[in-house]
C-alpha cells in the first residue's frame, strides 16, 4: 500500500525520506549553552516578577475572560451554523469579536509584564548610575507653592 501512495502522490521511497530526516538532525545540532542561557534568563524574569504583588490577579481576570471569550467564540460558530446564510453574518461577526477580545486579554498580560521588566531594568539603571555619582541622585525633591511655581514656568518663558 505504501509503493501505491508513494506512486500516487510522486513521493520518495519511505527509507531515503527517513534518511535525509536523520541527516538534517545531524546537521544542525543544539547550542545547549544558548539553550540554558535562555532559560537562566527566563527563571531570572519570573522570579523577579513574582516579587511583584498585584500581578497574579490580573492574570487571572485576563485568564477568565479569555476562557469566557473562547467559550463565547465556539457557541456563536456553532449557532452560526444552524442558520441561514443571511442570518449567520452578523453571529459570525460577533464570533469574530469574541476571538478578538480574547487576544487583547491574552496580548494585555503580556504587555503588562513586559512594562513591569522594563520599569525595572530602568530602576536598576537609576540605582547603578546613582552608586557610579557616589550615592547622590541627579536631582533634588523641593517643595513649592502654587505661586512660586507659576513665578519658575513664568521666568522659563521669558
Amino acid at each position: 500500500m505504501t509503493k501505491k501512495l508513494e506512486e500516487e502522490f510522486n513521493l520518495p521511497p519511505i527509507e531515503e525520506a527517513i534518511e535525509a530526516e536523520k541527516e538534517k538532525e545531524d546537521e544542525e545540532p543544539v547550542n545547549i549553552q544558548t539553550v540554558e542561557d535562555a532559560i537562566s534568563v527566563s527563571e531570572k524574569i519570573n522570579n523577579a516578577l513574582q516579587e511583584v504583588r498585584g500581578m497574579e490577579h490580573h492574570d487571572k481576570e485576563m485568564d477568565t475572560i479569555a476562557t469566557q471569550a473562547v467559550d463565547s467564540y465556539e457557541q456563536l460558530m456553532s449557532l452560526g451554523m444552524n442558520m441561514t446564510d443571511m442570518a449567520a453574518g452578523s453571529v459570525f461577526n460577533n464570533a469574530a469579536n469574541m476571538l478578538k477580545i480574547a487576544l487583547e486579554a491574552k496580548d494585555s498580560k503580556v504587555h503588562r509584564k513586559l512594562k513591569q521588566v522594563d520599569l525595572m531594568l530602568k530602576k536598576a539603571n537609576l540605582d547603578h548610575r546613582i552608586k557610579q555619582k557616589g550615592g547622590d541622585p541627579d536631582f533634588t525633591a523641593t517643595a513649592l507653592s502654587r505661586n512660586d511655581l507659576l513665578r519658575i514656568l513664568g521666568e522659563n518663558d521669558k
